[in-house]
């Protein structure tokens, strides 16, 4: 199965996503060219509606009566004047149901989806109550305009932001057109600069896709202080299995492996279990998943000729979701990996999607995953084995505490002799 977190919109925008994290799709700069019938929105109700009743994980639908949905719901599709309005009434609708993995993306938004990928260079995530930029990609316009990590941002466009979502949409856009910022160097000086949404090149950005749905990633593997290995990618997503695989071959005789999950949203099953059969010298249950058909044992990490055998260290923070964090589960309950950062955002379900009458998508979730154990990171996140904080002063020091973390847990061990 697919998994994706906050549906698929937090996965798919490698447009701003990568080392930048743009992930945050926007709002189509204009509606629809063709709206649907009457008859048409009434029939893609009803396939919401009967998909989710006959497909959804939960045959009790979580305490909800579902043919009383239908009853509540149906009258109020006959008054909408717009498919804007239908998608809003059936997200509210699924919504109801109060899982992750249960989203309509419109037409506008794949369409959306199908242009370059662009960004402006700028990772962000909220450290201590304020928009602070913990990456920049080198070469882009962000990195050109002398922006780095520990600058915080105030205003986009001129309007003053706060949530990180917010944010990010409003960084994506069309390649080659610009958006203005404000933000505070590391004197707590307020500047502003223009930075262009530059399009990533074939040698930047993998791609792949979910249906029609395009699907990007950013990958980068290096060696640390010590000889420690270090593999960062930003979504699942199969066109990577060969990258990381040559990646985890290559740093073999590493003394330890740093995978870095943090704003990784998530992606294909299958990548994540390639990349356990790659970690571990015999076959080991990492996860099952409940299914309407009943439990399923697919997730199964299953040993690769040579595994790597050394220490693991994953990072995970709140924009790690889905495939990331049911990976991150597994291979730490089994005591392959040890988590640091902060406690993931609790998006982790089996997806599944269909195309809708309007042209439109629908993401319900197929499957709640649980470890062997029995923990649902469903609603829960995963809990890191140690919590790190990232601080504005440690950023301007070009100090990432969480990796530091890491790779001081696998130093350690290391003059231990343990493993």
């Amino acid at each position: 199965m697919k998994k994706f977190f906050l549906a698929i919109l937090c996965l798919v925008a490698a447009s701003s996503t990568a080392v930048a994290q743009q992930s945050a799709l926007p709002a189509p700069a204009n509606p629809a060219a063709h709206e649907s019938t009457t008859k048409v929105r009434q029939k893609t109700f009803e396939k919401v509606w009967m998909i989710t009743r006959d497909k959804f994980f939960d045959p009790n639908f979580n305490g909800v009566d579902w043919n009383k949905v239908h009853e509540r719901y149906a009258p109020q599709v006959a008054a909408v004047k717009t498919d804007a309005e239908l998608y809003d009434l059936l997200n509210r609708m699924v919504g109801e149901l109060k899982f992750s993995h249960m989203e309509i993306v419109t037409p506008d938004v794949i369409k959306a989806l199908g242009a370059p990928p662009v960004t402006t260079g700028l990772g962000l995530r909220n450290v201590e109550g304020r928009l602070v930029v913990m990456r920049v990609l080198p070469g882009s316009s962000a990195s050109r305009e002398g922006l780095r990590p520990g600058f915080v941002v105030q205003r986009i466009d001129g309007e003053e932001v706060t949530d990180l979502q917010l944010a990010l949409g409003k960084l994506h856009g069309d390649p080659h057109t610009k958006v203005r910022l404000s933000y505070l160097d590391e004197r707590d000086a307020t500047r502003e600069v223009t930075l262009e949404r530059m399009p990533l090149g074939a040698g930047e950005v993998d791609r792949d896709k979910f249906g029609s749905i395009p699907l990007y990633a950013l990958f980068e593997s290096r060696r640390l202080e010590a000889g420690i290995g270090y593999i960062r990618f930003t979504s699942f997503i199969p066109s990577l299995n060969e990258k990381i695989r040559q990646a985890v071959e290559s740093l073999h005789d590493a003394p330890g492996l740093v995978i870095d999950l943090r704003g990784n949203g998530g992606g294909d099953d299958e990548v994540a279990i390639r990349l356990a059969g790659l970690l571990f010298d015999k076959p080991t249950q990492l996860m099952i998943t409940r299914t309407r058909k009943g439990d399923t044992n697919y997730y199964r990490a299953r040993p690769a000729k040579n595994p790597y055998t050394g220490m693991v260290v994953i990072l995970m923070d709140e924009g790690s979701g889905s495939a990331s964090e049911q990976f991150a589960a597994g291979m730490q309950e089994a005591g392959r990996a040890y988590v640091v950062g902060k406690k993931s955002g609790g998006d982790d379900m089996d997806a599944d999607i269909v195309e809708l009458p309007t042209g439109a998508y629908f993401i319900y979730a197929a499957g709640e995953p649980r470890t062997p154990k029995g923990v649902i990171v469903e609603g829960r996140g995963v809990i890191p084995d140690l919590e790190v904080n990232l601080t504005r002063a440690g950023l301007l020091r070009g100090d990432d505490a969480q990796l530091g973390a890491a790779i001081q847990y696998i130093t350690q061990k290391m003059s231990k002799g343990t493993h």
